[in-house]
């Protein structure tokens, strides 16, 4: 656990420093946050041993390990890319130590996400991935687009968290637990799990994009701020694309007769409305 354990200080911290610093010291936290965040970076390439926690809820192994220094070099990217707009927009309205604390919030959610060991702790992951970017999309409330995104991505979201959801308790109805490690023992194709599969896949594929779950997407990142509006289009799209990844090639292989038909397809429209909706515009 140790980029949760550093991360998680790293918020701390610089709540710490927000609630200590004196005020006309404010404009550092951008510095600071920048440094201790590209630090956790730097130490997230340590070798790292397979493990599990939690009774096998949460687990790291190589590809975790690198899964996570890769959103780690994304979300430093764009900090560096923002820095400018934060020390001149959000810290002077005195709202830099939140906006970081969301932000890495959000990224805390991811960890934990792409580590789970079993749904509970993936769902709880996706959760916490989701909300503090709400929250991030109508940062700026002078604007009443930005408003209006926040509102769609959490209504959006909590759409398809319930419809995710479902398709996990369906999981587990056929297979008798929620640890991966058991259902994939258990999990056999039926009507029943290809049903639990695709209502799963629908959940991640709103936080991904893909066609037909695209339509929160064009006006989230015309209302959001351009860091938030980059972070959402890689970070949370990569975030869930590699436990996607993870759970069809581990937990859902039996059914890959199922969902392999469905990834073709819905690649295929994805491309294909996204490239031409692009050229409409």
């Amino acid at each position: 656990m140790r980029h949760e354990i550093l991360l998680l200080a790293i918020i701390l911290l610089l709540i710490a420093v927000e609630v200590f610093m004196a005020q006309n010291k404010k404009d550092s936290v951008v510095h600071l946050a920048i440094f201790l965040f590209g630090a956790h970076a730097i130490i997230g390439f340590f070798p790292m041993e397979a493990n599990s926690l939690f009774g096998g809820m949460f687990r790291t192994n190589g590809l975790i390990h690198f899964f996570k220094n890769i959103l780690n070099i994304g979300v430093l990217i764009l900090l560096l890319q923002s820095a400018d707009w934060l020390r001149d927009n959000i810290v002077r309205q005195d709202r830099g130590t939140e906006f970081f604390a969301l932000l890495f919030s959000s990224l805390l959610g991811m960890y934990f996400m792409i580590s789970a060991g079993d749904f509970l702790m993936f769902y709880l992951g996706l959760e916490l991935s989701i909300l503090p970017v709400a929250a991030l999309a109508s940062y700026e409330t002078a604007k009443r687009k930005s408003s209006e995104a926040g509102i769609k991505l959490i209504l959006s979201s909590a759409l398809a968290s319930g419809v995710s959801l479902f398709g996990i308790s369906i999981l587990y109805a056929t297979s008798g637990s929620i640890y991966f490690n058991d259902v994939i023992e258990a999990i056999a194709a039926s009507n029943l799990t290809s049903l639990g599969a695709i209502l799963f896949f629908a959940g991640l594929g709103f936080k991904i994009s893909l066609v037909p779950f695209h339509f929160w997407t064009a006006d989230v990142y015309e209302g959001a701020p351009i860091s938030i509006a980059s972070y959402l289009s890689v970070i949370s799209k990569g975030a869930a694309v590699f436990i996607l990844m993870i759970l069809l090639f581990t937990v859902l292989k039996s059914l890959i007769d199922v969902w392999e038909n469905i990834i073709y397809a819905v690649a295929t429209a994805t491309m294909f409305m996204g490239n031409l909706f692009a050229l409409r515009q």
